[in-house]
């Protein structure tokens, strides 16, 4: 299900997409973070609060919520994963474990690293308030 977590690239790096972009800068502080909560984009549970995830790039393939393949490219970074408010993370595959939303199951909305121990919220499968 998982395929290669790619070379991560910070906020600061260009991308094709200008308008996109200039949204996800007007939702983050000057060092990247989050600057609004961001719920589940079915049932609004709090996920992350302000200021626990730092945007970055990377390409992870993840399964839609229609059960196809794609690859996600912009995530937010957390570090902790206690610093999630109602998260729920599937089985272990391939070493890394699947997130969804604690209340009403939907996913996946991001991955956990086993290895770095590292979670990612993908930002086009949550809503921002």
């Amino acid at each position: 299900m998982n395929e290669n977590v790619g070379t991560e690239k910070e906020r600061s790096a260009p991308d094709k997409d200008v308008q996109e972009n200039a949204a996800i800068v007007e939702e983050t502080d000057d060092e990247g973070k989050n600057t609004k909560q961001i719920v589940c984009i079915n049932c609004s549970s709090k996920i992350l609060p302000p200021s626990m995830g730092t945007f970055m790039e990377l390409e992870f393939e993840l399964v839609s919520f229609k059960g196809e393949k794609e690859i996600v490219k912009k995530f937010f970074k957390v570090e902790d994963m206690f610093h999630f408010d109602n998260l729920g993370f599937t089985n272990t595959v391939d070493n890394h474990k699947f997130l969804s939303c604690a209340d009403c199951d939907l996913g996946p909305i991001g991955f956990h690293d086993l290895n770095t121990k590292l979670s990612y919220l993908a930002i086009d499968r949550v809503q921002k308030i």
